[in-house]
Parts: C-alpha cells; structure tokens; sequence
C-alpha cells in the first residue's frame, strides 16, 4: 500500500478570509488520501467547529527566530513532505523558511491569494518575487491572477502555477438564518431592500464610491437601505461618516457600523441582504464573493481581478466598470427595481456555491499538486 501524504497547512493569523478559506480545503483534503494538519495561531477564530483533522497552534506573538525553531523540532518528528503555505508570517524574514524546507526536503506549495498585498511597501515587490521563484507550486485561484504572476515573475515556469477554484462556505449554512429574522436580530427595517457591503474596510475596496450613488439610488428606490458593515483596518472610519453627513445621508438612507464581524454576525448580515455589493478599485479573488453566493445573495461587482471570471452576467450577478460612479448607480436603480430578478439572481448563486465552488474538485486537483511533486519534483 503507498504512503499516505504527509501535508502540513500554514496559516498564520488565525482570524479572517484567508483562515476562513484554509478551514474549508482542509476539511475537504480531509475525505482525500492525505495526512494533513493545520498550523495555525493559538488564539484562532474557528476552534470551535467542527473539523476532521488535526490542529497544531504553533503561532503565537514572539521572536520569529524561536518559532522557525519550534516548526524545525516538530518538522523533524513529523517529517511532512509537503508545506502548503496560505499566508506568511514575517514577509521580509520568510526566506528563513524557505530555506529551512529546503534543507530538510520539505517541498513548498504556495497559495497565492493576493499577487502583491494591496498596500504595498517599498520592500514586498521584490521579497515576493523572490518566494514565487522558491515556491516547488503555486495555486492561483483564476486565469486573471495567473497572468499577472506571470507578468510580475518574467521567466518564471508556468508549469508550476495551478488555477484551483477559491472554495465555497457552504459548511456555515448551519448558522444561516431567514431573512426576517436576520434582519431582526440586527435591528434592520423588514421591508427594506438591503444592499450590503461587509468586510473589512480598506480604500481599494471602494466604500466612497458606493456613499456617491446612496442619494440617487435612493430617491429612484425609496425602499432601498445601504448597509456597510465591517472592520476599518486602512484608513478611519470618520472619513466616511463626514462624506456620507456632507450628501446629507442619514440612518434610513445607509447605516455604517464599523466592527470586526464573527463567523455568526457576517452570516447574519449577508442573510439579512437582498444583494452584496462590490465596488472594488482592484481585487485578486475575493472571499466576500463566495460568502455572498453560498447564502444565495446575487452580487453587483466591478470589472476587475477575478470578478469577470466568477459573475455570470444577468445570473449570479451584474458587472460594472471601475470607478464608474454613473454606471454603478444606473446599474443599482436597475437592479432594485427588478425584485424578482434578484431572487432568480439569488438561486441561482447558490446553485453555482454548490456545483462550481464545491470544495470536492479544488481539494482533488489540491492533492494531485501534492501528489505530482513528491513523485517528479516540482508540480
């Protein structure tokens, strides 16, 4: 009989999108021939869910060098013969890490969730460069992303970048919630048409944007409520608070609650929607998108990243181009004014969480990466 993989999954941060992603494949490699276990960090956001394999909390706060040597006494009990790293723990000390691998014969496979982090230093262009070169494989999660690596790292072998779907969240339906009473236990209106933006809160995700068209959209649509809900990590959320009193909008025209949402309370507020708006100025692939489709919520997004690829036009969803504040406007009238429109667009959303974002074939292709660079080297 062949052995068995030994996989070892790093995710560092233990809190949002990327530990919510990281949670669903490595319950799905779980059902696949692979012995896998998360690291993760000691305080992370999902011990208390269910999960069919085992944790280890190997990060916490202190001096890189003593964690590099934690991870090299267990990874000489363990002896993986994959890392499959999904977030870094120090991006300018990272290579310590690859080189460790290295010596021990450790192959790293590489999520590449965001090409370049979106707020970018000086310093990450050339350090991430050099760890895609590292890399033994590297998982993209569109054709758009791949072509941008590509563009970024000239020469680099493109038989080492794999296009694997970004996984659905449909293992959180046991906390979904009808829409009424979602709205409900927000203190949301029953017959309002929410439009909801959530997530955390950073300038390229365009929330000024969507304030612009709140007054108009408003006055076409007296039902329409604009909901933002999320974490400010860039910038201050009085930026926004002073656009939206300077339109003269008030709580009956869009709400603004500023606060990191948990697992329980972004359910809540994608249940309580009836469409999840994206105005992103850039994107990679967005996790936001496929919470909204496996709640069944249709999307109205921008033209950019991963977008085009994953919005079936009219179906799941409706495109507008960046920054086209006449157009997302127009687009959001349109919309609110077809409610039963909304709902097919809704249904069928799910459809795709459930047929094109199931976890089964990202995790299968994920272990056939694994499988390929054991058996010839690099994937």
């Amino acid at each position: 009989m062949a052995e068995r993989l030994r996989v070892e999954m790093m995710e560092t941060g233990g809190w949002g999108g990327i530990h919510y992603y990281v949670y669903g494949l490595c319950n799905a490699l779980a059902v696949e021939p692979v012995d896998l276990v998360w690291l993760t960090h000691e305080q992370h956001e999902l011990k208390e869910r269910p999960h069919f394999f085992p944790l280890a909390h190997v990060f916490r706060r202190e001096n890189y060098l003593r964690t590099l040597g934690r991870l090299w006494r267990r990874w000489r009990q363990s002896r993986p013969k994959i890392l499959h790293l999904q977030s870094l723990l120090a991006p300018r000390k990272e290579v310590l890490l690859f080189a460790l691998c290295r010596l021990m014969g450790i192959r790293v496979v590489m999520t590449v969730h965001n090409v370049l982090p979106h707020e970018l230093r000086s310093f990450e262009r050339v350090l991430y460069n050099l760890y895609y070169r590292l890399a033994d494989a590297l998982i993209l999660h569109s054709e758009q992303n791949r072509r941008r690596l590509l563009e970024m790292v000239p020469g680099l072998d493109q038989r080492r970048l794999h296009v694997v779907e970004h996984g659905n969240y449909a293992h959180f339906r046991d906390l979904e919630l009808d829409q009424q009473v979602a709205r409900q236990q927000l203190g949301l209106p029953p017959q309002a048409q929410v439009v909801l933006f959530f997530g955390a809160l950073r300038p390229y995700k365009g929330v000024d944007l969507l304030i612009e068209v709140v007054g108009p959209v408003r006055r076409a649509c007296p039902a329409a409520l604009f909901v933002v809900a999320g974490q400010v990590l860039v910038g201050e959320g009085a930026q926004y608070e002073r656009q939206a009193a300077a339109l003269g909008l008030g709580p009956e025209d869009l709400q603004l609650r500023f606060s990191y949402l948990n697992t329980a309370q972004a359910i809540a507020y994608v249940c309580a929607s009836d469409l999840v708006i994206l105005p992103y100025r850039e994107i990679y692939q967005s996790g936001v998108l496929l919470w909204a489709y496996s709640f069944g919520r249709p999307v109205l997004a921008t033209r950019v990243g991963s977008f085009p690829e994953c919005i079936e036009e009219g179906r799941s969803g409706w495109l507008v181009d960046k920054e086209d504040v006449e157009g997302l406007q127009q687009a959001l009238i349109r919309i609110l004014q077809d409610p039963e429109a909304l709902v097919r667009a809704g249904a069928y959303a799910r459809q795709l969480s459930d047929t094109r974002f199931g976890w089964a074939e990202s995790a299968r292709q994920t272990r056939h990466i694994y499988e390929a660079l054991v058996d010839g080297g690099r994937a």
